[in-house]
């Protein structure tokens, strides 16, 4: 009985030898595979970093040849072209470019590219090579094409604060700087095929030169004094007539009679809303799309009003007469208005008074052209092909005055426009034509709003800002203003005693960001720069009003000195016209 007891241990121990052997067996075949899956993660490496090159080769190629993309080029010939370039920079004979499509309006180019890549470990199991394949396209920034042309217009501030200097440079050489640099980027990239305006800006703009005779006649000058804004200030165009004014010309023909430093210096009014936020179509027919000449009013003698600049009871001619149609006649023009705005708009004082006091120089904010620039170094340049015509105008700027976005902005828009003014842009639905406008300020919207006025505000481009309120004329109806209409309620103290400061800048934050819209709207591409230093910054609440004009965030810049003013300059002349990937 114990003999089959010893054949069963040995049995057990022969089991144990023959488990052993078998998990042997089993590790051995289990090796193969876990040896290629290690393989396939080198192999797939290998893969990755070749595609990498791949596509930096099909990159390369694709830029290469969207240059010399022209009408005629075919899909054949780019992805020849590009084959050139993806042999010479990728290094691997099987490296094909599969395809290349040029688009419809021909404004981009993609190709796609393939190639093998040999495996080390994976072969073991008779997988020679890999493909990988990438797409690379390239398109003109902006969509612009090598052979489309550009209207570029400089909105450039001008304003009394650009005196002011970071790291020892003043802002306005700062400026001068940085847009010459721009301006000779352009020319040298685009050839024959960029224009440029300058619009200088402060608290209004010099639209034109007055010393040009033929600038005071122009079809779209309000020169019958129909537009509802020639009078306003002036006791409407009714006494205007009895006083012998045509238009607002006639007072200034009067006032530099006087002394010559009188003379209109090239301002004009915007017009009501909503043209003074969109590029209108000027017509005869309609007076409200004329312009009208700036003429900042005489104001009161009384209460030290800051613009008064005629004796409103002096009752002398100075030794002439006016003709009232009828033949000449000799009559005094004495003060019998009983109220602040009376005394302000009694028009026949610009006829009689030969009482003229103060100094009427472009730097002295008085008299008639109170907030129109100095029109030697601040006259719009129209838009002109000659290099050297744009950067003299650069180099001419002079800082004066506050800032008026709005108005800058409009002129700026102005100088590319298909119509209005100037009608020197061509139309916006040009074929390959690519309409540009760089904005450049140091500050914020500011109305001039004091209390040494008739009406609480300075006589800006969009007129008292207290004479619009609830019956407003140039500002949106129900997002501007207070709701006080103060034109009807002025007494000899209203508005004498308060400011309006925060509500006046609002009004003209809101028809700026109303223009950019519509310019943007229209085709404009719109870049804005905001230069504020430490010393001198502008607020959230203006450098939010430049984010939303721009086209995108992508083109608003921030400068806080000289150098990085520059670089946003030199950003903006690098990206327009210039080839970038977009894949």
């Amino acid at each position: 009985m114990m003999r089959p007891v010893a054949n069963k241990e040995r049995s057990v121990r022969s089991f144990a030898r023959d488990k052993a052997g078998n998990v042997g067996i089993i590790f051995g075949l289990s090796f193969v595979p876990v040896v290629m899956m290690i393989g396939a993660g080198v192999d797939y490496g290998r893969i990755a970093a070749a595609r990498g090159s791949l596509q930096q080769a099909a990159d390369t190629a694709v830029l290469a040849v969207a240059k010399g993309i022209v009408g005629t080029t075919t899909d054949q010939q780019a992805r020849s072209q590009a084959q050139v370039y993806l042999s010479t920079n990728y290094r691997n004979a099987t490296a094909t470019v599969t395809s290349a499509a040029i688009a419809a309006d021909r404004l981009s180019l993609c190709v796609t590219a393939q190639a093998q890549v040999a495996t080390a470990i994976m072969k073991i199991a008779g997988t020679t090579s890999m493909s990988t394949q990438v797409t690379a396209c390239a398109a003109l920034q902006g969509g612009i094409s090598p052979n489309d042309t550009y209207e570029i217009a400089l909105v450039l501030d001008n304003s009394g604060s650009m005196t002011r200097s970071t790291g020892g440079v003043t802002k306005l050489k700062a400026l001068r700087t940085a847009a010459k640099s721009f301006v000779g980027t352009m020319f040298t990239k685009a050839p024959g095929r960029v224009k440029f305006a300058v619009t200088p800006f402060a608290g209004g703009v010099v639209a034109v030169d007055p010393t040009v005779s033929t600038n005071r006649s122009a079809s779209w000058i309000d020169l019958e004094g129909a537009n509802s804004q020639h009078w306003a200030a002036f006791g409407g165009k009714t006494a205007a007539t009895a006083a012998g004014f045509t238009n607002r010309f006639d007072i200034f023909s009067k006032l530099a009679s006087r002394r010559s430093s009188l003379d209109w210096r090239g301002c004009f009014e915007e017009p009501i809303y909503p043209y003074n936020v969109q590029d209108m179509t000027i017509s005869s027919t309609n007076a409200e799309t004329l312009f009208v000449p700036y003429l900042a009013p005489d104001e009161p003698d009384s209460n030290g009003y800051g613009n008064s600049y005629l004796d409103d009871n002096d009752a002398e001619y100075g030794g002439w007469s006016w003709d009232w149609g009828g033949g000449s006649a000799s009559s005094t023009c004495g003060d019998t208005a009983s109220s602040e705005w009376g005394r302000l708009t009694h028009i026949c004082k610009y006829n009689t008074s030969s009482s003229i006091g103060g100094s009427f120089g472009p730097e002295s904010f008085f008299g008639p052209n109170q907030f129109c620039p100095d029109n030697a170094t601040q006259t719009v340049l129209q838009l002109t092909s000659t290099q050297t015509t744009v950067e003299n105008k650069i180099d001419k700027l002079a800082a004066n005055g506050n800032t008026n976005l709005h108005v800058g902005f409009m002129w700026g828009w102005r100088t590319i426009s298909p119509v209005g003014p100037f009608a020197r842009g061509k139309a916006y639905s040009a074929t390959g034509n690519h309409k540009v406008i760089v904005f450049m300020t140091d500050g914020f919207n500011n109305w001039g709003t004091q209390t040494r006025t008739v009406v609480g505000s300075d006589y800006e481009s969009l007129g008292y800002y207290t004479y619009n309120g609830s019956a407003n004329a140039r500002l949106p109806d129900g997002s501007a203003g207070d709701g006080v209409n103060y034109r009807s309620a002025l007494t000899a103290s209203a508005g004498s005693k308060t400011s309006y400061l925060s509500t006046s800048r609002s009004a003209e934050d809101d028809l700026t960001l109303e223009a950019c819209t519509a310019a943007k709207a229209a085709g404009v591409e719109i870049f804005t720069i905001g230069f504020s230093i430490s010393s001198d910054p502008i607020d959230d609440q203006g450098l939010t009003l430049l984010k939303n004009c721009a086209t995108n965030k992508d083109h608003y810049f921030a400068a806080t000195d000289a150098e990085s003013l520059n670089l946003a300059f030199s950003t903006i002349g690098t990206g327009l016209g210039s080839l970038r990937l977009t894949q």
